[in-house]
């Protein structure tokens, strides 16, 4: 008995840690590869000092759309620490056009600014090419109606959806 309380509760734990640490990771991690880094320098680089003004002047322009790279599926999980794999699910074909053609259009979003932290969103969505590589991620509350997306596109503006198309957004994505 002394051996199962001095082996099975230390691998039981650091497994449990191992696992915990896997699930953050793919939750929080940002470090995947934008496609092309220089359009996120031209939009920063820009001297237009109206913040309105500087996103309204990137809107519709083909390499700020959202992910900057064709999509082959989209996933959906619950940000959940430690069962959030669990909770996944693929979107439709027809889903992931809408939601594509939804967060491409600045006028589904607001101007009003967006306090969301990455762990207060409900979901995370996740966004990957032909060859099953991540390309983009969006983080989704739904009480507080904001999100945030990697890579940036200045054609959700801030981030905050319009009270009148979250429920557009919701059929969307359930």
């Amino acid at each position: 008995m002394k051996f199962f309380w001095r082996i099975f509760i230390p691998v039981f734990m650091l497994s449990l840690g191992v696992w915990y640490v896997l699930d953050s990771s793919s939750r929080y991690n940002f470090s995947f590869k934008c496609p092309n880094p220089q359009d996120v320098r031209i939009f920063n680089k820009d001297t237009i000092s109206d913040t309105q003004l500087h996103y309204q002047k990137y809107f519709e322009q083909e390499r700020y759309r959202f992910p900057r790279d064709s999509v082959f599926h989209i996933k959906i999980r619950r940000n959940v620490p430690l069962i959030s794999f669990l909770t996944e699910k693929d979107l439709s074909v027809t889903s992931q056009k809408a939601l594509l053609k939804f967060l491409n259009n600045p006028q589904n979003f607001s101007w009003r600014s967006n306090e969301m932290l990455y762990k207060q969103a409900d979901y995370i969505l996740y966004f990957y090419n032909k060859e099953h590589r991540l390309i983009g991620k969006l983080w989704l509350c739904l009480s507080c109606h904001l999100l945030k997306a990697v890579p940036f596109t200045p054609n959700i503006k801030f981030g905050r959806v319009k009270e009148a198309k979250m429920r557009e957004l919701l059929q969307m994505i359930f």
